[in-house]
């Protein structure tokens, strides 16, 4: 093949940033000229497609798609990019982030010399306050130097389910025909866990920190409204149903308990009256109740609101939901929260 990774950017609305995304990659030390840049214009509305067709007309190794009508969300675009590369690897980046220079050859060179089926790298949250390093904690997996190595079902417990830190095999994905879901915000987190039950092995390396997350206030992940809920609820189910079908019951406790903390996290950036409050929050309570999730979430925040939510306690949730989303909006409250939990 002509090229060694394929990179996939999903496109929409992203005249702001879609410069500094595509310069982050054409400065990439593998060099350029290695990387096969497939670009997918999701039908935008702004200046999005005469940015990418001015790359376009300099570039011989960019590939373009511009759809006729929007999708809404990026499985799309990331959908129509795999089936245009023609790598043996492909990599993921969203129209408004940047890479470090050295990510696409740290994790090529990482998968091929450790012979694994996915490389991952930590990211960095970059936002007007800092830049926070992401930490994803680990249950299983064998130590090797600054890489930590997971085998088989130990992929089941690696809690990174984003497309974006890591570079996949094409073979996997073409031999499994794994796709993204187009109706969904959670559409990375199907396609990894499809992708981690066809894999054997899986490399992190736990000190390198080679994607840039910048975090807008219109980033779809923060918008927090009802429908993210219940696709995160819908996700989940679809995972545990999965593993019942191969046989894999004794997998399962580890993803509720990411499940419940995912949700209180996304209840906290609601601005609903107190009613529709609760609404949100009974559908929370009553997913808990209908997987029998009883685990200690272990966490100074969420701990209490979840317990706050199973007693029914959906007043006083409420109150601590939206203290979180005030320290949120609030550049010194959020450095201050920053400095006790080291999050976002």
């Amino acid at each position: 093949m002509k090229y060694k990774i394929s990179v996939i950017i999903p496109i929409y609305n992203a005249e702001k940033h879609l410069n500094n995304t595509i310069q982050s990659i054409i400065k990439q030390s593998i060099g350029f000229e290695n990387i096969e840049l497939i670009l997918v214009d999701d039908a935008s509305k702004d200046n999005s497609r005469k940015i990418i067709e001015s790359y376009d007309e300099k570039y011989d190794n960019i590939i373009t798609y511009y759809s006729e009508k929007n999708h809404g969300y990026p499985g799309f675009g990331r959908n129509i990019g795999l089936k245009k590369a023609t790598s043996k690897y492909i990599m993921f980046i969203d129209n408004d982030d940047e890479y470090d220079k050295d990510i696409c050859k740290t994790l090529y060179e990482t998968i091929i010399n450790e012979d694994a089926d996915i490389a991952v790298c930590g990211r960095m949250y970059v936002d007007e306050v800092s830049s926070v390093k992401e930490e994803i904690p680990l249950i299983k997996g064998i130590e090797k130097n600054d890489k930590i190595i997971l085998k088989n079902d130990e992929l089941l417990y690696f809690n990174s389910h984003i497309v974006l830190n890591k570079i996949f095999k094409n073979e996997i994905i073409s031999l499994n025909n794994l796709k993204f879901p187009e109706d969904s915000r959670l559409d990375d987190r199907i396609f990894t866990f499809d992708y981690y039950i066809n894999s054997e092995k899986l490399v992190y390396l736990k000190n390198y920190y080679g994607y840039y997350w910048n975090i807008h206030s219109t980033s779809l992940s923060h918008t927090g409204i009802i429908k993210y809920i219940n696709e995160i609820i819908d996700a989940t189910l679809y995972e545990l149903n999965e593993l019942k079908k191969l046989n894999k019951e004794q997998h399962i406790s580890f993803r509720p308990r990411n499940t419940v903390i995912h949700l209180i996290l996304q209840a906290s950036y609601l601005e609903l009256n107190n009613d529709e409050f609760k609404d949100i929050l009974k559908k929370i309570h009553n997913f808990e109740k209908e997987i029998n999730f009883n685990e200690n979430l272990n966490n100074m925040w969420f701990e209490p609101i979840n317990k706050l939510i199973l007693h029914e306690h959906y007043t006083t949730a409420i109150i601590l939901l939206k203290c979180l989303n005030t320290i949120r909006k609030s550049t010194i409250l959020k450095k201050i929260y920053r400095t006790i939990n080291n999050t976002d």
